[in-house]
Formats: structure tokens, C-alpha cells, sequence
């Protein structure tokens, strides 16, 4: 009795190699998977470390310089945040309005002659130096320029990332 030949005896193509459009199709197949998967290493890389623009020192307009009384201070609210201006033996100094120990606004007290965080009761001096509470840094301190009557404050800012 004869024994069937089945599919391979029928075509003997069926168990040589896949040929050229099997290789093509397989080219595709792992061009398309390198293509995929490096567009997503890219944006993880992307993620782990962004392009962060550099810090840059930006003069601000501060407002007239007899705004601020002899001994007094003040809190300001200009574009690039909110300051604290004091004048002390005839000097002015900027500081950043934010307290170092959780980021609230600090205010002028004229009674106490501190800057005084309400938040948690922080105190700041005349030179930015923490004499009470929880604050564990001094306000950061920006360079000031008095010219022709108007109050010039020097601070650092990071612009926008665009394109992100």
C-alpha cells in the first residue's frame, strides 16, 4: 500500500526557505520594531533629562526709592515674583518674598521690624538672616541699583521650556 505524500511531497517550495518576500517582510518587521522602540528610548531620555534652560539675571523696575520710608520695608509683587524690599542705615536691600521653610509669602512687620512668615511664625532680619521659627536658610538676597530715583532689582530667572 502507498503512503500518502501529503504537503510537502505536493510542493517541494513548502520546506525550503521563506524566500525573498518572507526576508523582505522579516526586514520590515525589525526595521519597524528598531524604529519604535528608539523613538521611545529617545523620549524616556527625554524624561530622565530634559533640556533645561540656563538661569539668566533679569533688572527689574522696582518702583521710586522714597516708596520705601527710612527704617522701613516693604513687599513688592513684580513680574518675576514677589520681593521683599527693606532699607536699612540708608541702604537698600532686595530678598525673595518666600520663605525658606515651606514656601509662603513673607510680609513686613512694622511693629517688630522683621520680615515676618504668618505661616508658622518665621522672622526674618534686615539682612535676610532667620532670628525665629522654623526657616532653616536665610531669604536669598538680590543686588539692588537705586538710579535717578527709581529702584532697580537684579534677579534670576529661568525662562520657559519650549517645545516640550
Amino acid at each position: 500500500m502507498e503512503e500518502p505524500l501529503g504537503d510537502a511531497a505536493a510542493n517541494p517550495a513548502a520546506d525550503a526557505s521563506p524566500g525573498r518576500r518572507g526576508f523582505v517582510a522579516n526586514l520590515v518587521m525589525v526595521v519597524a520594531g528598531a524604529l519604535g522602540f528608539g523613538g521611545l528610548a529617545a523620549r524616556f531620555l527625554q524624561y530622565l533629562y530634559p533640556v533645561v534652560p540656563p538661569e539668566q539675571v533679569v533688572e527689574v523696575p522696582a518702583g521710586a526709592r522714597d516708596a520705601i520710608s527710612a527704617g522701613g520695608g516693604a513687599v513688592l509683587t513684580l513680574p518675576v515674583g514677589k520681593i521683599a524690599l527693606v532699607e536699612s542705615k540708608g541702604e537698600l536691600r532686595a530678598f525673595s518674598a518666600v520663605c525658606t521653610h515651606l514656601g509662603c509669602i513673607v510680609r513686613w512687620e512694622v511693629g517688630m521690624e522683621h520680615l515676618y512668615c504668618a505661616c508658622h511664625g518665621g522672622m526674618f532680619d534686615r539682612d535676610g538672616q532667620v532670628v525665629g521659627g522654623p526657616p532653616p536658610r536665610p531669604l536669598a538676597r538680590y543686588p539692588v541699583e537705586v538710579r535717578e530715583g527709581q529702584v532697580y532689582v537684579k534677579v534670576k530667572v529661568r525662562p520657559p521650556v519650549v517645545g516640550a
